[in-house]
C-alpha cells in the first residue's frame, strides 16, 4: 500500500501542468462501485478489456463546464471502439449535479457516478478537479491529467489509438 501511495504522490507531482496529458506507468488503481443518475451500479473492474477514462469533477469546477461537452464529443468520436468514460462527481448530492447539468445545458450520455461519501476520492487521493486518468485495457494508469482540456482534440485521440489497439 505504501508504494501505491508513493506512486500517486509522484503522479500528482508529475501532472501538475494543466492542459496536457502526461504519460504514467503504474499499478491498477483500487476498484470501486458507484451508482449513476438512474441508480445503476458501475464497477470499474467490469470495464476491463476497454480503455477507460476516469474523470473526477464537481459542479463548483469552472473548467468542468467546458470539459464535459468535449468529453461527450470524444465519446462520440470513439463510437464503436473499446472506450468508456466514467465521470465521478466529487461528493455532491445528485439533485445538485442534475441542476448543474441543466443550468449549463450539458448533455452527456456517459455515466455520471456519485461518490457521495467521498470514499473513492479518498482512496484515489484526489485533491483537485478536474483530475482524469486514462486506464489501459488491463486497468493500469497510462496517462493522467490534473486540470482540464478539450478531450476531443486530435492529439488526445492519437494518444488513445495505441491503447485501443493493444
Amino acid at each position: 500500500m505504501k508504494s501505491f501511495l508513493t506512486a500517486l504522490l509522484v503522479l500528482f507531482t508529475a501532472t501538475a501542468y494543466a492542459g496536457e496529458l502526461k504519460p504514467y506507468s503504474g499499478a491498477p488503481l483500487p476498484d470501486f462501485t458507484l451508482q449513476d443518475r438512474q441508480g445503476s451500479s458501475h464497477r470499474l473492474s467490469q470495464y476491463r478489456g476497454k480503455v477507460v477514462m476516469v474523470n473526477f469533477w464537481a459542479t463548483y469546477c469552472t473548467p468542468c463546464i467546458k470539459e464535459m461537452p468535449s468529453m461527450q464529443r470524444l465519446k462520440e468520436k470513439m463510437n464503436g471502439r473499446d472506450f468508456v468514460i466514467l465521470a465521478v462527481d466529487m461528493a455532491e448530492e445528485a439533485a445538485d449535479v442534475v441542476a448543474f447539468l441543466a443550468r449549463y445545458n450539458i448533455k452527456v450520455d456517459f455515466p455520471i457516478l456519485f461518490d457521495t461519501e467521498a470514499r473513492v476520492i479518498e482512496q484515489w487521493m484526489i485533491s483537485a478537479v478536474p483530475t482524469s486518468f486514462i486506464l489501459d485495457k488491463r486497468g493500469t494508469i497510462r496517462y493522467a491529467l490534473y486540470g482540464g482540456i478539450e478531450w476531443d482534440r486530435t492529439e488526445v485521440i492519437e494518444l488513445l489509438d495505441p491503447l485501443l489497439n493493444e
